[in-house]
């Protein structure tokens, strides 16, 4: 279903839920099932009503990205399981793709490799916008799209942030859940929300490195698609799953707000949950958020600012 296809009815029905009070994304999701679409088209029919705001923020930025990469030819003695060192190597090991958004945006950025499969001037082009995240947001990010973004811009001499916070879903999501998979795919289902796309498994990458000049474009472009597929389910998971997990950023404080204000959005309308106590017998406080239930403690000095708050 497209925008111009909604009648009044169906927009004064969109009206309604939004300005009831509630997280906005349970309200897409509810009104994407009315309508057989997505949360994030709902999203997006909403800001041309004029009903949610371009950004969550303006003052911090939270990036969702995730890298494709390409395999790498090397010289073994036989088939099987094996050890192949780097001396085996007959090429560098490369990204063919980056895909990434800003949360609360609806525009996915997607960048490839050259038509000499070169990934420099893919990195020069990412890292700009790499450096100026506040926090990055992926799947499994820790261990493979941030390092392997690190070691290639290192390899062509490009800046890069090492200080910049990252946020591995897969990471937080076995510190805290016993699940019986930890991929994207099953717990996107898992959780009920936008389940990343399938492709043709290792013939995308036969077609990409290796297939002539047009089998080149075109599986290039279906890559481009299902990486773009990886961010909306990353972001998905994300919002979901934050208000369980660490904070590795405080974008309220980052804000300008105070202490007390909530770590992912800032808000001021929090409130106490409970009161607990360290070994050490120091008081703590368990807030929550009324906008989207996210839990995080304060400290004395800051629940006593949340007390004298106007």
């Amino acid at each position: 279903m497209k925008f111009k296809q909604l009648t009044q009815d169906d927009k004064n029905l969109i009206t309604a839920h939004y300005n009831r009070a509630g997280n906005k994304r349970d309200t897409q999701n509810a009104l994407g099932e009315i309508f057989g679409v997505s949360g994030r088209s709902v999203r997006s029919w909403a800001k041309k009503l004029n009903l949610v705001k371009t950004n969550e923020s303006t003052d911090f930025r939270v990036m969702i990205y995730d890298i494709e990469t390409c395999r790498v030819t090397a010289k073994v003695w036989w088939t099987g399981k094996q050890y192949i060192g780097h001396k085996q190597l007959l090429e560098e090991p490369r990204i063919i793709s980056i895909s990434w958004k800003w949360l609360g945006e609806d525009k996915i950025h997607a960048l490839t490799w050259d038509k000499d499969q070169s990934d420099e001037k893919m990195i020069t082009e990412f890292m700009k916008e790499y450096n100026s995240a506040d926090m990055v947001v992926g799947q499994n990010n820790d261990r493979f799209d941030n390092r392997w973004i690190n070691a290639r811009a290192m390899k062509f001499g490009v800046h890069f942030n090492t200080f910049v916070k990252s946020f591995d879903i897969m990471k937080q999501t076995k510190r805290l859940f016993r699940l019986p998979s930890y991929s994207m795919d099953y717990i996107t289902k898992f959780l009920n929300v936008e389940n990343k796309q399938t492709h043709e498994g290792i013939k995308m990458w036969d077609m990409i490195q290796d297939g002539n000049k047009k089998q080149q474009k075109e599986y290039l472009k279906k890559m481009v698609a299902y990486n773009v597929g990886d961010i909306v389910s990353t972001e998905a998971m994300y919002v979901k799953l934050r208000k369980y997990m660490n904070h590795k950023v405080h974008f309220g404080v980052l804000a300008g707000k105070p202490k007390y204000s909530s770590p992912t959005d800032g808000t001021t309308n929090v409130s106490l949950l409970r009161v607990t106590a360290t070994a050490s017998g120091t008081l703590q406080y368990i807030m929550q958020s009324n906008t989207d239930g996210v839990q995080y403690r304060l400290n004395n000095t800051a629940y006593k600012q949340f007390l004298n708050r106007d």
